[in-house]
């Protein structure tokens, strides 16, 4: 059992180890910035036009100064009095969120999320004209190409404040003459992060081919960085779609990407760690071929990544068009993409298969529900670690019992490894009949920590993605969704970065001290050889894995070393708890002793490993003849 036990370990290391690096990733150099560059960052990073106390003119003034390019010439023909104009700005405040929007391309120019504030505390935006650009193009009866981010459209629409039950409309109208009207209507309600989108045209026969079946869609984002770690907010960013087989797929997150596909389009997401800015298609899908694109320039320090999507929306030829639209510009927090009921909630990596399902239908409901009551997190995450210890206790308690009754049988095995020194086939032979005879299951004490495993890596994923601990201070920690530094390094050690993670030690501590309570009692039972290397390893494994998680974990989340820490903490308690009250050797002496006496009948199992023995032995035998 010890050889078993022991591989088991070794293998449950390697899986973890292999799955760490396989969902975070290379991790880049730690780049260190100088005050001074942070302060030319902050300074640049936003204009102050979204801000409460700023009027309207100069609002405008700073966004035309910042962004407003000269129009490149172009001959629309009779279409070119369109490219004339001045920019007006709109801007619709909600409960949830300030939309800014522009005459010039009749476009939503910004976004400001009220309820959210960046890693420094300055105002969040989610993007604004300097990071975001969205255009819509098609040919004319006269065969130019229209581009709307050029165009200047009319506007009636004026700024307003709304509230929850009431609504506000921006309309922007492009008139192109002979009663041919292309528009863009914006529609915004008092609360949330959706914003309904038309296009519709007027007696599009007046300006737009008669060939033309498309309208075309360029859209580019610059993700504004918006958290302290730009690396961790590049290792969560990506541009994500669903296809009208209502499959999500995602583009590289570690490397630049791109796509063409070759299904029908419902969304497309430009995702950053905590926040998403999605054009959802509703009446039509978006034509096959849609290209998207994720580009990282490791040269630029405040910005995440540059997404691009190249979309097409159909509609009849000579006819008009009435697409509707959604933006959903908001946070990524599973139960409001959840309700949008189009798979946007898919952005957020909960991990694949059970380990997906044990967050969506276990640790998140009871996370959300206790959220309703407790607002520290910290407080939260503790008794979210403390319940799912008491709903493993009964498979921990089978684990120890299993053990226990081990550490009884271990004379008997002693006995035949002295009686069969050179015969390990018959040793494991005589092994399982000792157990059958006994009534123990030899993988009992395996199983219960197998089952354990899913709930490990759910957390492994839900933590570092969970919105609710973004910001969120406890004890030392800062933010929960950031590593907790109690000290600067001056040096850079690689892979465990420049700084001290006190969680993360907490928990390669409590690893180690769990690890050796467990490594004792396998060694008290030990089945197996019992040779020089197995006795090295058994030495090892208390400090191998803590030591390598000390190292990986360092600048993962505080909220997940956090957890850990508790869980290594209470299953310490749960084990003394348990051998001291809960488990009675000379009960399972006992009961051993009476097993022994009663009719045995083998499982399909120990006959499976007994026949695999056998054949062991004979080809071992065939093959000394």
């Amino acid at each position: 059992m010890d050889k078993n036990t022991i591989t088991g370990f070794i293998l449950l290391a390697l899986l973890t180890v292999g799955y760490v690096f396989y969902t975070s990733k290379e991790q880049e150099k730690i780049k260190k910035f100088h005050a001074a560059q942070e302060q030319v960052k902050s300074q640049s990073k936003r204009d102050s036009s979204l801000s409460h106390q700023i009027d309207t003119t100069q609002h405008l003034d700073s966004t035309v100064s910042k962004i407003t390019k000269p129009a490149p010439v172009q001959n629309l023909g009779s279409f070119s009095n369109l490219l004339k104009g001045s920019s007006q700005t709109i801007k619709i405040e909600n409960e949830d969120a300030v939309y800014t929007f522009d005459t010039k391309g009749g476009v939503l120019r910004s976004v400001q999320l009220k309820k959210f504030k960046t890693y420094d505390k300055s105002p969040l935006i989610l993007f604004d004209a300097q990071d975001n650009q969205s255009d819509f193009s098609f040919l004319t009866n006269e065969n130019k190409i229209v581009h709307t981010k050029d165009l200047y459209f009319k506007t009636s629409s004026t700024n307003q404040s709304i509230s929850e039950g009431q609504t506000a409309t921006v309309n922007f109208e492009l008139d192109f003459g002979n009663g041919g009207k292309y528009i863009h209507t914006y529609k915004i309600n008092g609360e949330g992060y959706l914003v309904d989108f038309n296009i519709k045209t007027e007696n599009a026969n007046q300006f737009i081919s008669p060939t033309s079946s498309t309208l075309d869609i360029n859209w580019t984002q610059q993700m504004p960085s918006l958290e302290s770690n730009l690396k961790e907010e590049r290792m969560y960013s990506s541009v994500y779609y669903r296809d009208d087989l209502k499959h999500v797929y995602d583009l590289s997150v570690s490397k630049n990407d791109s796509k063409k596909v070759s299904e029908s389009v419902q969304w497309v997401s430009f995702k950053q760690k905590f926040f998403n800015s999605t054009i959802i298609a509703k009446n039509t899908f978006f034509s096959t071929g849609t290209q998207i694109s994720v580009t990282k320039d490791s040269k630029q320090k405040d910005v995440v990544k540059e997404a691009s999507a190249k979309l097409e929306i159909p509609f009849d030829k000579g006819g008009n068009i009435n697409q509707e639209f959604q933006w959903y510009l908001g946070p990524n927090k599973y139960s409001t993409l959840r309700k949008l009921k189009i798979g946007l909630d898919e952005v957020i990596p909960m991990g694949w298969a059970i380990f997906g399902w044990v967050n969506k239908f276990m640790i998140i409901p009871v996370f959300n529900l206790l959220s309703k009551f407790i607002s520290n997190y910290g407080i939260i995450i503790f008794i979210l670690t403390l319940l799912l210890k008491l709903v493993l206790t009964p498979l921990t308690r089978k684990q120890l019992v299993s053990s226990a009754k081990m550490k009884i049988l271990k004379p008997e095995i002693d006995e035949l490894k002295k009686k069969y020194p050179n015969d390990k086939q018959m040793v494991g032979t005589k092994q399982m009949e000792i157990f059958r005879n006994a009534g123990v299951n030899p993988m009992g004490g395996c199983l219960p920590m197998l089952l354990q495993m899913p709930i490990l890596f759910a957390m492994y994923r839900f933590f570092p993605n969970s919105i609710e601990l973004r910001q969120q201070p406890f004890l030392w920690a800062t933010d929960l969704s950031h590593y907790d530094s109690i000290y600067h390094l001056p040096f850079t050690i690689p892979i465990y970065g420049d700084h001290v993670s006190l969680f993360t030690l907490l928990m390669a501590i409590t690893s180690i001290a769990y690890s050796k309570v467990t490594m004792s009692q396998q060694q008290s039972m030990s089945m197996g050889s019992g040779n020089d290397m197995m006795a090295t390893q058994m030495k090892l494994m208390p400090y191998l894995t803590p030591i390598m998680f000390l190292f990986m974990f360092n600048s993962f989340s505080a909220a997940l070393s956090y957890y850990y820490f508790l869980f290594n903490l209470l299953s310490l308690i749960q084990t003394y708890a348990i051998q001291k009250f809960f488990i009675d050797e000379n009960a399972l002496k006992a009961e051993i002793e009476f097993n022994k006496k009663q009719p045995k009948k083998k499982s399909a199992w120990q006959e499976r490993m007994e026949q695999m023995m056998e054949q062991q032995k004979a080809a071992k035998e065939n093959k000394k003849k």
